[in-house]
């Protein structure tokens, strides 16, 4: 992927609720990064699936990629919340715009770090996608570098129909 331009969740609100939370989400080489901070409702990740296909719409995928996802404030959301993130989860899979491995850093202060990270990583683990969760940048930052050269090395099925192993992760060099 080539770096693109930045999108936000409050760019692509619509119904008559707004979101509570906000989104900023971009692409650096083979690597989006998602800057987001909660709490977080429904309409907030409706707003981040309409960013999310406006971002592949532009940039065409180039082997495996990650998310990066730095969190800040509070990661709180309901159950219904959870489960709409699991079905925009699901239709990035359907859709072939699934990352091969994602890392949030979720610093210690954020609120609700330890009652919503278990049932993100549910999530993630039903969506058959490797996640971790760091506390900081560098930890991310090692931890997606391995397992993206893992990915170019044992690739699965190509996002793209490029050959395996062709994939670029030089967006690694920039961490939000």
């Amino acid at each position: 992927m080539d770096p693109g331009s930045k999108r936000n969740t409050d760019q692509f609100a619509s119904g008559p609720f707004r979101p509570h939370g906000r989104v900023e989400i971009w692409a650096e080489g083979n690597v989006v990064r998602l800057d987001a901070a909660g709490p977080f409702n429904e309409e907030a990740i409706i707003a981040l699936g309409a960013a999310w296909r406006s971002l592949f719409a532009e940039l065409p995928l180039c082997g495996p990629f990650a998310d990066v996802v730095l969190l800040r404030r509070s990661i709180l959301a309901s159950q219904k919340v959870v489960d709409a993130f699991g079905l925009f989860l699901a239709a990035n899979t359907q859709a072939g715009h699934a990352p091969s491995v994602v890392a949030w850093i979720v610093p210690p202060e954020i609120e609700g770090r330890s009652f919503m990270l278990p049932k993100f990583a549910e999530i993630y683990a039903a969506a058959e996608r490797p996640f971790a969760a760091f506390e900081t940048e560098a930890e991310a930052e090692a931890w997606v570098r391995a397992k993206l050269q893992e990915a170019v090395a044992s690739p699965r099925e190509p996002n793209d129909g490029r050959p395996a192993g062709t994939a670029d992760i030089d967006g690694l060099k920039h961490l939000p």
